[in-house]
């Protein structure tokens, strides 16, 4: 296997879809650092159990793992964990970058804990860990192999209220995503995100509707969080000749994701832009982006902003 005997690290790899990458990329034969604090889902309190209990699913199985407790919120704890999955194992191939969480939070309402920690966890914990690695890999060179795996969202790249800051740090993944990718490529490192749609805690607190979507099936159930980890599988293998992309993952449904384009154009000639001669240029330029939009239950074309939201604010 194109995985056997690489270094995997999981970030927030004792619940959720982290347990199922870690158990897959160990079933594959990766010797994997099951990274967990153990906190909620809103990223408050801690227990060692979550990682050491996959730890002990993994070795029951035969295979070979190691538990970190560290949070990745902490930049000086993401470097210690990267050093010591280098210090137990030898090296590091491997990284999916799958902790976070999700403080539901309206604009007027939310906290400034509502952001710092959910900025911490979800995207400053990505970076430091990222980071970590690219300071070994400097040092030690070139290798063919490498991978990187973040965890964005579809409400990253189509952001929703009232998740207002999960949204807007999942998008700062799928950004942050690209620039790494172009960075560490001469390292032999590859760089994708995946935007998850399955069954998690992090559907507590989602309204009833979106929650009884993502509800187990009978048969083949597209919400489990297995199915997402083959993607994951095959961003971490030698298979895979993608880079700085950033795919959607539900059931046996895959989605590439294309970045923000500068899609219109309008120019004012050589003269300079005034109030009057930017409202004459843009008459012209759409209100709405369409576009096709993730959401759990499947792919939908939709317009951005909505026709309602337009019309709301037409009407204050």
């Amino acid at each position: 296997m194109p995985i056997a005997g690489k270094v995997a690290l999981v970030t927030g790899g004792g619940r959720g879809l982290g347990r199922d990458h870690a158990l897959a990329l160990a079933a594959a034969g990766a010797k994997v650092v099951v990274n967990d604090l153990g906190g909620s889902n809103i990223g408050e309190g801690g227990d060692a159990g979550p990682a050491q209990s996959v730890v002990a699913e993994i070795e029951a199985l035969g295979g070979t793992a190691v538990a970190d407790t560290r949070s990745v919120a902490d930049w000086a704890g993401a470097h210690a964990m990267v050093d010591g999955a280098i210090a137990t194992f030898g090296d590091i191939d491997i990284i999916v970058n799958n902790a976070g969480i999700s403080r539901v939070a309206a604009f007027g309402d939310m906290s400034e804990q509502d952001w710092d920690l959910s900025a911490a966890v979800n995207f400053k914990g990505v970076t430091a860990t990222m980071n970590a690695a690219a300071a070994h890999w400097r040092r030690t060179g070139p290798k063919k192999g490498r991978a990187i795996i973040n965890t964005a969202s579809p409400a990253g790249l189509h952001p929703m209220p009232p998740i207002n800051i999960y949204s807007a740090t999942k998008a700062a993944v799928a950004a942050l995503t690209v620039a790494a990718a172009l960075e560490l490529a001469p390292l032999g490192v590859r760089v994708n995100a995946i935007a998850p749609m399955a069954r998690t805690r992090m559907l507590e607190g989602a309204p009833p509707d979106m929650i009884a979507m993502m509800a187990p099936r009978e048969g083949f159930d597209p919400n489990s969080p297995e199915h997402v980890s083959q993607v994951v599988l095959f961003l971490a293998s030698a298979q895979c000749p993608f880079t700085g992309r950033v795919f959607g993952a539900w059931g046996d449904d895959l989605f590439l994701f294309n970045e923000w384009s500068a899609a219109h154009h309008v120019s004012n000639g050589g003269q300079k832009w005034t109030v009057a001669s930017l409202e004459a240029a843009s008459a012209d330029l759409p209100r709405q982006d369409h576009r096709w939009t993730l959401f759990p239950g499947g792919r939908f074309e939709t317009d951005m902003p909505p026709a309602d939201i337009l019309a709301a604010l037409a009407a204050v």
